[in-house]
Parts: C-alpha cells; sequence; structure tokens
C-alpha cells in the first residue's frame, strides 16, 4: 500500500489557519495528534468536507474555536466548535481523502468572507451561550 499524504486545512481557535499535510499510513493517529486530542468526532460538511474535532474539547475546557464553528455553518451544520479543527476531504465511500482544489477553495473562500444574515441569525443561536460573542456577531 502507498503512503499519499491527506492535504488538510488546520483551524486553530486562535484564528490560525494553516494547510497540513497528513500521513495516510498513520490515519486517526495523526490526525488525533495534529488536534491535540484522545478522541476525534466527526462533523460531515457541504461537498464532501469533514472537520475533525475533539470529541471532548467541550468538558475537557478547550478553547471555543470560532472559525471551526463558522465554517461548519456556512457549510451545512450548525454546530459549536472548541479546541483545533482539521478539514479534509471524502470520497464517495465516505473514506478521508485530501481536499481537492474545489474543496480547498470553498473553505478558504469561507474564512475570507463575512457570514451571510442567515448564517449570521443561526450562529447568534448556537452561541447563545456565549454573550460577548453574540454581541460581536451582532455587530458584523
Amino acid at each position: 500500500m502507498t503512503n499519499t499524504t491527506i492535504r488538510s486545512v488546520k483551524i486553530n481557535p486562535t484564528e490560525t489557519i494553516t494547510t497540513l499535510d497528513l500521513d495516510s499510513a498513520k490515519g486517526g493517529n495523526d490526525i488525533a495528534a495534529a488536534i491535540d486530542c484522545r478522541m476525534f468526532a466527526v462533523v460531515d460538511l457541504a461537498d464532501s468536507i469533514d472537520l475533525f474535532v475533539d470529541d471532548e474539547g467541550l468538558i475537557n475546557g478547550s478553547t471555543l474555536n470560532l472559525p471551526a464553528t463558522v465554517l461548519a455553518h456556512l457549510l451545512g451544520n450548525p454546530t459549536v466548535i472548541f479546541g483545533t479543527a482539521i478539514a479534509v476531504g471524502t470520497n464517495h465511500e465516505g473514506q478521508t481523502v485530501g481536499l481537492s482544489d474545489s474543496q480547498f477553495a470553498r473553505v478558504q473562500k469561507a474564512f475570507a468572507q463575512k457570514p451571510d444574515p442567515g448564517t449570521v441569525d443561526t450562529l447568534i443561536e448556537s452561541l447563545s451561550p456565549f454573550p460577548t460573542i453574540v454581541s460581536m456577531l451582532r455587530n458584523i
């Protein structure tokens, strides 16, 4: 079996967003190490994009990841994400693969634009336990 790299985007809670090549041979171990967690969960997004997130992020005190939360909302999954996240592609069989050029561009575009009013409304609802962030969102 040939080792390949999985082109991904690593999204830190501090808004540091970088391209990362994961080692397909290491699979879940490489993902868990990259997001610094014991267990991860998969958040399904539009366009066959998945976010790998810390499954225990909320309970272990990880920082709210606003950029990843906004991305999830923009791509169809209104969830709140804590800790570092990694965006990857999936193939038609649901296997993790590197982001295609169009998927990569879609993720980049999501970070480069302001959320539309409908997405902001959904974010405000999802983030209601965080009044400071809600206040900020109301002003964009």
